[in-house]
């Protein structure tokens, strides 16, 4: 891909992150409304969004439906964040659009943030690809978040936990409220929330937006579980995911609610097909092995919520646990994440994280004293350290 042009993506990061849809709006009309050129699911909630976005795409994707999946951040490289049947935007596609989208905001003089342009990059893709249906990840929040620009067929939450207060609120029923802003008049909104003022919240807009609310059936008892997936059974029958983590089974109970609520509209999909599509269902870096010999394991979590479904797979884990590697944002909550985790391990090397790094020296304030730690912005060197 031509370099210039991502740089010039993310220069867009200078003008911050601002909450808001008017320019979404101006940007969408600019470019033909691309967002109402395809139905789709909008997905928010704290914790599970982007696993509930994959097991949503690949049951839709199983099903021989041409899906469209928009999620963020990326892990390695820009292209991921925009999929259509698994498959990022190649290179090509995404020049092109960048260069048309720049050159119409740029004479309309729209100033669009990173995220903005990011979203509209993926709702003109799709509407040109001409997509059966997209799976839409919002970014924050919900009520003022860029994706908010379209109206699903459903609308999902997964649930309320700590994250981004600054721009949500301090509460939970504040941030609730935030998410809330994804519902749409007479639609249906499928949650898998528990906290009974959220849902009592969520049920007074829906029924103020004519919408029907769908609870999540969360109720299910895990089997079998080992690295390579796990088995859970519900009042409906049994289910395998190849996902790591006991909150796993949740997410793909919300995505099979959601399938099954398509139906309505004439999304015929069987159970079958659903079956198929959880055990397939891939979505990197969240408690993901990425080798066996020596056990590896990495995860992306970012709040305390987060963490503590780590704490508890590490509870569970029968291997024993020698090496942490951890680098977190200066924006998280260090001093109640880092003690969830740390008295697993013999070893703790401690680096900076890619996006807005907290200092090391802030990371070490609450490691346990008991540990042996290695403090290094290169893992190269501290791999010499351990030997």
């Amino acid at each position: 891909m031509q370099n210039h042009l991502l740089h010039w993506l993310y220069s867009l990061n200078r003008f911050g992150m601002k909450l808001g849809l008017d320019v979404m709006r101006q940007l969408m009309q600019l470019l033909g409304d691309p967002q109402q050129q395809f139905p789709c699911i909008h997905v928010t909630g704290t914790n599970g969004k982007g696993s509930t976005t994959a097991f949503i795409a690949q049951i839709l994707l199983e099903a021989g439906f041409k899906v469209g999946r928009y999620t963020s951040p990326h892990l390695v490289k820009f292209n991921e964040r925009i999929t259509i049947n698994n498959r990022p935007i190649s290179d090509r596609s995404l020049i092109a659009l960048i260069q048309n989208i720049k050159s119409k905001s740029q004479t309309a003089k729209l100033r669009p943030t990173f995220f903005e342009f990011t979203t509209a990059l993926a709702f003109q893709y799709f509407a040109e690809q001409k997509v059966d249906i997209a799976v839409v990840e919002v970014g924050m929040g919900g009520r003022l978040d860029a994706t908010n620009v379209v109206h699903p067929l459903v609308s999902v939450s997964t649930n309320i936990e700590y994250d981004h207060q600054k721009h949500l609120g301090s509460t939970l029923l504040q941030i609730a409220r935030e998410k809330a802003g994804i519902i749409k008049e007479n639609s249906i909104l499928v949650t898998a929330e528990k906290r009974k003022k959220n849902l009592q919240l969520f049920q007074k807009i829906c029924k103020r937006a004519k919408t029907k609310m769908i609870r999540v059936n969360g109720r299910f008892r895990i089997m079998d579980a080992n690295l390579n997936g796990q088995t859970f059974k519900t009042k409906d029958g049994l289910f395998t995911v190849a996902l790591l983590g006991d909150y796993q089974p949740l997410n793909a109970l919300t995505a099979v609610t959601v399938i099954r609520t398509l139906r309505k509209y004439g999304w015929l999909i069987s159970d079958s097909t659903i079956q198929k599509a959880l055990l397939k269902t891939e979505w990197p870096w969240r408690l993901q092995v990425i080798a066996k010999k020596p056990l590896t394991i990495v995860d992306g979590s970012h709040n305390v919520a987060g963490f503590r479904y780590v704490q508890r797979f590490l509870r569970r884990l029968p291997h024993q646990k020698k090496i942490l590697i951890i680098g977190i944002s200066k924006d998280k909550d260090i001093p109640k994440m880092i003690p969830l985790i740390a008295p697993f391990f013999q070893t703790i090397i401690v680096t900076k994280s890619n996006f807005k790094p907290a200092p090391i020296k802030t990371l070490l304030r609450y490691i346990p004293q008991n540990k042996k730690v290695i403090t290094t912005s290169s893992l190269s060197t501290s791999r010499r350290q351990l030997h």
